[in-house]
């Protein structure tokens, strides 16, 4: 009878320490699945963060995209102008009366024409043209004010104005500085712009066609 106690105690112990091992195990195992779980939401989180970001950046180059078509259909519209843009900043640089037209006769040459289509008024008598062309010097990037004569038929440079801060410079302190050289805005300064912005948006496309190739694979796994 005592070996048989013996021997029963021996096997309650085994089994105790297995049950023990048994409630280990499920713990480990338990906490295992959980740490999986957690860094599986993880993966998925940053996956989808990831797959917005593609969305984002696909729809801003599109965007882009159609902008840059605005820009080209606006630099051509520009470019038909451009002898008399040239016209135009070859008066400015000698500092030379602009006649616009014949107030006589009541008509307006094509300077006149285009100034009259990008005239912004300062005050009564004096007004200037900083989307038309704009010349980089030591104080920044200005354009010219002019004088405005005969309702628009006559023009004659009268100082500059910074087109950031709109500070106010006089004629003899800047025109030194306003020649071909300096001019900014040029039709081939644009066309130069386009083409960076075209081939930045090709590289935009790509890298966002790449990445939405790579989440297609990984989707279809």
């Amino acid at each position: 009878m005592a070996q048989e106690t013996e021997h029963l105690e021996q096997i309650q112990e085994q089994v105790h320490d297995a049950d023990i091992n048994l409630f280990a195990s499920k713990i480990a195992y338990k906490e295992l699945e959980r740490s999986q779980t957690k860094e599986l939401n993880e993966k998925r989180s940053e996956l989808q963060s990831v797959r917005q970001e593609i969305a984002s950046v696909t729809d801003k180059a599109n965007e882009a995209v159609e902008l840059l078509g605005k820009i080209n259909a606006f630099i051509s519209s520009f470019r038909l102008f451009a002898p008399t843009i040239e016209e135009y900043a070859n008066h400015v640089e000698a500092a030379k009366i602009i006649e616009a037209g014949n107030s006589f006769r009541g008509i307006f040459y094509e300077i006149g024409k285009l100034l009259e289509t990008f005239k912004e008024l300062i005050k009564e008598g004096l007004c200037w043209f900083p989307r038309l062309m704009r010349w980089k010097t030591s104080k920044g990037e200005v354009a010219p004010v002019f004088i405005e004569k005969s309702n628009g038929y006559s023009y004659s440079v009268y100082g500059y104005i910074n087109v950031d801060t709109k500070e106010y410079y006089s004629k003899e302190s800047i025109q030194w500085e306003i020649k071909a050289g300096n001019r900014t805005g040029t039709v081939e300064q644009m066309d130069a712009n386009v083409e960076a912005m075209a081939r930045d948006l090709q590289e935009i496309l790509r890298i966002g066609a790449e990445q939405k190739r790579l989440w297609e694979v990984y989707e279809g796994r």
